[in-house]
């Protein structure tokens, strides 16, 4: 057992509540516009609901920002999708690529001021794996066991050959082992209780660069810099980080105006950046994250379960519109891959803004009498989280009544859209969403979207329990050689295009409107023709954010 020392805890809200304190507005009415965001070094953000900070629960968004600054891995991604050091100085792999050896650093520590050691990372992935939930997918069906040779060495053994294995490490969050047990409470887990997810709720047990310091669950988190963090921070980077989860335009411009918010979230209007840019100090940017946008159709429910009426719908969509209109600055999509992902290929696409193949498709569908009397509509489900979502919806709507096709349009909150897949009757024929990689490669889209495994999830309202899809999928996972894996790759991305499994729309151009003199990485890198990362989360590692001092003349 690690010797534990007191909880610095008091001392880090305090530290907290001090530098909330110290912006130029505090005390004072807000000025009708703010030039630019506080010095004092206190960083807060929107995100859209749903985050939690257990790094074994969820795979959203909000969740993952939580995740890679409150939680180091053994390895991280950077802006060029690279796998890097992180709790691991080094490593290695033998062969046949069953065996992996990871070499930890001597220097960290968890929150606490205890050391991170090989057990806590066998702790972690364990508890992962016995769980089930969160990215514990990545993992089950090829980790067979992972041991500690000794303090600072960690043996992974797997059950066959996963080729992007160091590519979805970074999903293995390290836990603090001694911290989690002492704070077991009753549940389904055995002797580990409940495995520490309640106290895990409001609690983090991680050694990332930041600590947690408050939370409200459902609303916000606070996090703030880790003093005993093993690389140097620079002066300039955020002390402490505020992430709202609110995305509601009139509270986002509010927010900016009286300077209580320095980043919004992805999901505003193109109606509300607009309105954002025009504040004195503020700019909007945008970067291309690999996210891309789904019409998910249902294929177990009439009439989406029939091939020819999903590439009906598929040519009914203007992707010019969409990406050039409702969506500026996103990009066209010719697979259920983004196109920087290692393994994408556009075999099988061949839709584009056709109504005349739409009518084709139709007519040989066996719904078609159906459809053309109105006996038979087809549903389109909205994320009202997304408000810019229903304009894709309303236009899919207008398209088909051309056609005589009834499509009905239904706006609901994310978390009811969750609950509605867990079933093939309550899931809707199609639903927009966007969908991130878990790493950067092709099998991670196709897994997620794809897979028997993630039926009845929000990541695959298709409900496809195809034997055949697995195996391909599964048989290009366990590749090892490069150029045959992206074969293996191509000929899933051929069928799924030509079955049209779900409909990928446009390539996500991330657009955030922010204090100009905020340094933000991945938008550094997207103006100077750079890459960015695709897994969630690592485009908000704030540790490599900067506060930059005021020019001469602004406003404190």
């Amino acid at each position: 057992m690690k010797k534990k020392v007191m909880s610095v805890l008091l001392a880090a809200v305090m530290a907290c509540s001090l530098a909330a304190g110290c912006g130029g507005n505090s005390g004072s009415a807000p000025e009708e516009d703010t030039k630019a965001a506080s010095t004092d070094k206190t960083l807060r953000i929107t995100q859209s609901s749903g985050g939690v900070i257990d790094p074994g629960i969820e795979v959203d968004a909000t969740s993952c920002v939580a995740y890679v600054n409150l939680y180091d891995s053994l390895v991280y991604i950077d802006l060029e999708n690279e796998s890097r050091p992180q709790l691991a100085t080094d490593w290695d792999a033998s062969a046949d690529g069953l065996t992996w050896t990871f070499h930890l650093r001597e220097d960290a520590r968890f929150h606490d001021g205890t050391e991170v050691l090989a057990n806590d990372v066998v702790f972690s992935m364990e508890r992962l794996l016995t769980m089930g939930e969160g990215f514990a997918y990545l993992f089950a069906g090829y980790v067979d066991s992972v041991e500690a040779a000794d303090d600072h060495t960690v043996v992974f053994t797997l059950k066959q050959p996963f080729a992007p294995f160091l590519s979805i490490l970074p999903r293995l969050y390290i836990l603090n082992e001694d911290l989690v047990t002492e704070n077991l409470e009753s549940g389904q887990y055995g002797e580990y209780g409940d495995y520490g997810k309640a106290y895990l709720a409001e609690h983090d047990a991680g050694s990332g660069a930041y600590q947690l310091s408050a939370i409200e669950t459902g609303s916000s988190f606070t996090m703030t810099r880790f003093d005993d963090y093993y690389e140097e921070w620079d002066p300039d980077a955020p002390e402490t980080v505020e992430v709202i989860m609110n995305t509601e335009a009139a509270a986002i411009r509010t927010m900016i105006n009286n300077g209580e918010l320095h980043i919004t979230d992805q999901w505003q209007t193109n109606e509300a950046y607009e309105a954002l840019s025009q504040i004195e100090g503020v700019e909007v940017g945008d970067f291309t994250n690999g996210q891309i946008l789904y019409l998910m159709l249902n294929t177990k429910k009439i009439p989406t379960d029939d091939a020819h009426v999903r590439r009906a719908l598929a040519f009914m969509l203007d992707y010019d519109q969409i990406c050039g209109t409702l969506f500026p600055n996103y990009g066209k999509v010719s697979s259920s891959v983004p196109q920087n992902a290692f393994g994408f290929s556009a075999e099988g696409y061949d839709y584009t803004f056709d109504l005349e193949k739409a009518k084709e498709e139709l007519k040989q569908s066996e719904y078609y009498d159906q459809l053309m009397s109105g006996e038979i509509h087809i549903e389109v489900e909205w994320i009202s989280d997304v408000p810019d979502e229903e304009k894709i919806a309303l236009l899919l709507q207008s398209t088909a009544a051309q056609l005589g096709v009834k499509v009905d349009v239904t706006k609901v909150p994310w978390a009811t859209h969750v609950d509605k897949c867990g079933s093939i009757e309550t899931t809707p024929n199609c639903a927009t969403c966007f969908m991130a990689g878990d790493y950067s490669e092709a099998g991670a889209f196709l897994f997620k979207r794809f897979s028997s495994d993630t039926a009845g999830t929000w990541q695959q309202c298709e409900w496809l329990q195809d034997a055949q899809l697995d195996a391909m999928i599964n048989g290009a996972l366990t590749t090892l050689d490069g150029e045959a894996r992206k074969k293996a790759y191509a000929e899933i991305q051929k069928k799924v295009n030509e079955e049209c499994l779900g409909i990928p729309i446009a390539e996500q151009a991330e657009k955030h409107a922010y204090f100009s003199n905020i340094e933000i990485p991945c938008m550094e890198s997207a103006k100077n023709g750079g890459s960015t990362a695709l897994p969630l989360g690592y485009n908000f590692m704030f540790k490599d954010y900067r506060i930059r001092p005021l020019a001469a003349g602004q406003p404190q």
